[in-house]
């Protein structure tokens, strides 16, 4: 009986010691996990995920964005599309985006978006045929493409009637005669930008031209506010 109290005292011990092992490890982890939390680099990550998911206020409904620089980033290259007017078509809507790949923190965990907003703009464009030989047929109707949809970045883009292009709907277009103008609505996006001082306050539009480009101030569109 002495014998087996003995065993059973010595085990208790032993997990007595056990246990009080586990618990000094968790506090170690504890001391490194809060450490971490508390350090420059916690600190600085945490406050660039609250800019950066705070909205930004609204515009004052009095002045207006000039959106012609920004809807001509929407048309072809090609030229066949002329911008004949602009105008906002509703009041900018704050809003947190999304940022281009190459925009966004090579650090880890940091946050993939930003605070911008969404400008709805109704715009009047009109089709010039280019590229045809001088007696080669021009359509008398094409289809045109565009940023109808909510949240999408698409461009204006014509195609022929009944050709539907991929990840697009077939009625989500506007038929285009030549050289007759249409009036269209779509969404531009635009980020908040902090001014230096001394400067007007902007907007930096999303990069429609080179979505994959490196963000370079040089060829960034600027919305003055």
């Amino acid at each position: 009986m002495k014998q087996l109290l003995f065993s059973l005292l010595s085990a208790g011990m032993l997990l007595t010691g056990c246990k009080s092992d586990n618990e000094k490890a968790d506090d170690a982890l504890q001391q490194v996990a809060t450490a971490g939390a508390n350090s420059p680099e916690a600190k600085a990550r945490e406050a660039a995920w609250k800019l950066a998911t705070t909205k930004p206020p609204r515009l004052a409904p009095d002045k207006p964005i000039d959106l012609r620089l920004a809807v001509e980033q929407l048309l072809p290259k090609d030229g066949y599309l002329q911008l004949v007017s602009v105008k906002a078509a509703d009041a900018a809507e704050p809003a947190i985006l999304q940022l281009p790949i190459l925009w966004r923190s090579i650090k880890g965990n940091y946050p993939p978006v930003a605070p911008g907003y969404r400008l709805p703009f109704e715009a009047v464009l009109k089709w010039h045929p280019v590229g045809y030989a001088p007696r080669e047929k021009i359509p008398t109707e094409m289809a045109l493409d565009g940023p109808w949809a909510s949240d999408t970045l698409a461009s204006f883009t014509l195609r022929e009637p009944g050709v539907t292009l991929p990840g697009q709907a077939g009625d989500a277009t506007i038929s285009m005669r030549p050289w007759r103008e249409v009036t269209v609505r779509g969404v531009l996006y635009a980020y908040a930008t902090t001014p230096a001082a001394g400067q007007r306050a902007s907007l930096v539009l999303y990069p429609y031209h080179n979505p994959l480009g490196t963000p370079d101030a040089r060829k960034m569109v600027y919305l003055p506010l």
